[in-house]
């Protein structure tokens, strides 16, 4: 089942769409951005001062939270078995949950030394590691389906097109990375 008569009120900060005959409604401080996931069937908001993405919410169609990263408060929560998990992680900067994997996420210790933690649904602490020797974390994607870390190598070692950011495949398990092609 999917969802109807989306609308982001960029004015009030607010979404609202029509699921299975009801209007659901949803208020978010600072939001400046919201869209439909129509492929992994949730709503996405963006939240933040000065259109950062300090908070990022994943709404299922029936308005529940499936999913929210805050940056400023410093916590990651999602759905795990019709209960919510939560986490603290200091300076996040960037989190993603893999539906039925894993939820990784990107911490910045002091601002620069960027580390990577790996958690169970059941918010287990799996691993935590540091980049690849020479490469910098940038942010979570997936590459050939998998949950992979875009990391990047510098200015000082770089294609002879000059491209510098490379996926990195991650073993959900072990936090092992594998180099697999360049990001764009």
């Amino acid at each position: 089942m999917t969802i109807e008569n989306f609308i982001w009120d960029s004015h009030n900060q607010s979404v609202s769409w029509l699921y299975d005959g009801k209007v659901i409604k949803e208020t978010f401080k600072n939001a400046h951005f919201a869209s439909v996931n129509r492929q992994k069937n949730f709503v996405y908001v963006e939240a933040g001062k000065n259109y950062s993405q300090d908070q990022i919410y994943h709404l299922s169609f029936d308005g529940g939270p499936i999913f929210i990263f805050d940056k400023v408060n410093n916590i990651v929560r999602w759905l795990n078995q019709d209960k919510m998990v939560e986490v603290n992680c200091k300076k996040i900067v960037n989190a993603q949950l893999y539906i039925g994997q894993v939820v990784l996420i990107i911490t910045a210790s002091n601002g620069v030394d960027r580390r990577l933690q790996g958690f169970a649904l059941d918010g287990t602490l799996l691993f935590e590691k540091e980049p690849p020797q020479g490469y910098k974390f940038e942010y979570l994607s997936t590459s050939k389906n998998k949950p992979s870390v875009v990391c990047d190598v510098g200015k000082t070692n770089v294609d002879a097109y000059g491209r510098n950011s490379w996926y990195f495949t991650i073993d959900t398990k072990t936090g092992d990375m594998t180099k697999e092609n360049l990001a764009y």
